[in-house]
């Protein structure tokens, strides 16, 4: 049986990325770039759906695939030598989320927003690997 999880997720990051456009210059966090990086930190498996996604954001709110899409495409395959190295843990999760949406400051966003999508993030990391977890027990 096929999960609705990446459905409701894809559904949750095309309604940030459209906030994110009709907000104009309200500060908040970018709701889809977290959706989608919470999402592929929780499962790293996860990267068939997230990153076409993730060009879709770049493409949308930056007008450009240079934005956080090119370290994004490293992720998976960063995580999983990490993990086989190190084990899978909090620390390298962390870097990597940092690593992976610091190119949001270079391409215009300030600060506090970086911060504010960094912040978000994480509970939406913890959501989704606690979904997909009860979904598999």
């Amino acid at each position: 049986m096929l999960s609705p999880l990446p459905l409701l997720l894809l559904i949750s990051a095309l309604t940030g990325m459209v906030l994110s456009l009709a907000s104009g210059g309200i500060m908040q966090p970018d709701w889809s770039l977290a959706i989608l990086l919470g999402t592929l930190l929780a499962r790293r498996t996860a990267w068939p759906w997230v990153l076409p996604a993730m060009l879709l954001h770049d493409l949308m709110l930056y007008w450009s695939p240079w934005g956080v899409f090119p370290i994004a495409c490293l992720l998976p395959l960063l995580l999983m030598r990490l993990d086989e190295q190190i084990g899978p843990g909090l620390p390298q999760r962390i870097a990597m989320l940092i690593l992976v949406s610091l190119p949001m400051l270079g391409q215009g966003a300030g600060l506090m927003q970086w911060l504010l999508t960094v912040l978000l993030c994480i509970p939406i990391w913890h959501i989704v690997a606690h979904l997909h977890d009860r979904q598999f027990a």
